[in-house]
């Protein structure tokens, strides 16, 4: 049987783009899904009948997985390298390790990943699962939420390759997981501050909710390759953001930001628990302003505000988004 708590990702960080490897790692998701699209030359030959189809012939192949779940400090580095930055070790000489994924403007250096994925029950040659390398991050959402019942801190991730995927019959490599020293991200214990000079300076206790979400804006490159899949998957447009922020309605302190089109600088901060000479940590600092419609919906009887920030480049921070997380790991692989 294909038992979904038998679902099975392995991966690794490729040293070379497309260059597979075996996977080094074993990565966590509550959700995940692979979908392989290999297109049918399919025309209309006129016949002199109403049958139109006489042919069908396999085409241009595309894959593509998607992932969610809940984030861990050490966990996030992983998904970070594919989405926002290569970013190979932390810095810090004590046991707290900080990763600065500060994206790079003039170039593409996300990292890219082999992966194997499907189900371990019964996994063999008649029911295999797939390996695909050169996979790179093409959508990255981060959310924050502490309503009761909600799933805190989550991400989702969407990840594209030019690669055709390929049967295997066994796992190969690692599939260890790597331990979350200090458990999961908690939205219980994130701060929001909302400032117009120096960012997390004011803190503003009526955010309920936010999530962002960042697009690569990754482009496959078809070319006659005498191949069915693509030759390179490629980044020919800039850095593309939004952040849905939901607000009580206590004051009019970001409608007047709003109507204004006043910069906001943004900081998501979630701490967990002392490690060496701070804390395990994310940051998400976001640097934009309001994109319309702004709303008011009610939830729970309560008046609440929806905004939109969309990325304004920052000169001080030289950015429109960076993500910090501090945790006990030296190095990715």
């Amino acid at each position: 049987m294909a038992v979904r708590v038998f679902k099975v990702m392995r991966a690794g960080l490729e040293s070379t783009r497309g260059t597979n490897l075996a996977p080094t790692r074993g990565i966590p998701f509550t959700n995940g899904s692979h979908e392989q699209d290999i297109d049918l030359i399919y025309p209309e030959e006129l016949r002199n009948s109403y049958h139109v189809n006489y042919a069908g012939d396999a085409g241009t192949e595309t894959n593509s997985f998607e992932f969610d779940g809940p984030v861990g400090y050490n966990g996030l580095i992983w998904w970070a390298n594919l989405h926002l930055k290569a970013v190979a070790s932390g810095t810090g000489a004590g046991a707290d390790k900080t990763w600065t994924f500060l994206p790079t403007a003039t170039a593409d250096d996300l990292k890219t990943a082999t992966i194997q994925y499907g189900f371990s029950d019964n996994i063999g040659a008649t029911r295999p699962a797939w390996e695909l390398g050169y996979c790179i991050g093409d959508e990255f959402t981060l959310s924050w939420d502490k309503s009761p019942g909600s799933p805190g801190v989550n991400f989702k991730s969407r990840i594209v390759s030019p690669e055709a995927a390929v049967q295997i019959s066994a796992f190969t490599g690692t599939g260890t997981y790597t331990t979350e020293t200090d458990g999961l991200a908690k939205a219980k214990n994130t701060q929001v501050s909302i400032d117009t000079t120096t960012i997390g300076t004011t803190a503003d206790n009526d955010i309920l909710s936010v999530e962002w979400t960042l697009n690569d804006r990754s482009t496959n490159l078809y070319t006659l390759n005498n191949s069915a899949n693509a030759q390179d998957t490629l980044r020919p447009y800039g850095w593309q953001w939004s952040a849905r922020i939901r607000r009580y309605y206590r004051n009019d302190t970001e409608v007047d930001a709003y109507v204004a089109k006043t910069l906001r600088k943004i900081r998501v901060r979630t701490l967990g628990s002392t490690l060496g000479s701070s804390n395990f940590k994310i940051d998400l600092e976001l640097y934009g302003k309001y994109q319309g419609p702004r709303r008011i919906v009610e939830v729970d009887g309560l008046g609440i505000e929806e905004y939109t920030l969309v990325p304004v480049f920052d000169a001080t921070a030289t950015t429109s988004f960076q993500l910090i997380v501090v945790n006990d790991q030296g190095t990715i692989t």
